[in-house]
């Protein structure tokens, strides 16, 4: 996927629940569940759980998950997806891996 123009950022994300956006930013952390079926939490403006946005991303969606982690840590990010409320707090919930590019 090629970039696109950001039209959302973690000072605006929450602001566009339920809007498909192109989000731009680094991850303040980047966190692989323990479990072997959980999430990869990609997440924005703080550290678990005082984050302002997380990017959800499944097991099946993330191939390896140890090489995701490190290819995301400290990296500039865009992701593509729909803004949904999640206790509170915006979240995409990644579908595919070709929806979040790395800015190298």
């Amino acid at each position: 996927m090629r970039a696109q123009s950001c039209t959302a950022t973690v000072e605006t994300v929450a602001r566009q629940v339920g809007e498909s956006v192109v989000f731009c930013g680094t991850p303040s952390e980047v966190h692989a569940s323990n479990r072997p079926d959980g999430p990869v939490h990609v997440n924005f403006g703080g550290t678990w759980p005082d984050v302002s946005f997380t990017v959800i991303i499944f097991p099946d969606v993330a191939g390896d998950v140890p090489a995701l982690v490190k290819r995301l840590e400290g990296k500039s990010v865009q992701v593509t997806g729909l803004v949904k409320d999640y206790k509170g707090k915006p979240e995409i919930v990644l579908k595919k891996l070709n929806d979040l590019v790395v800015q190298e």
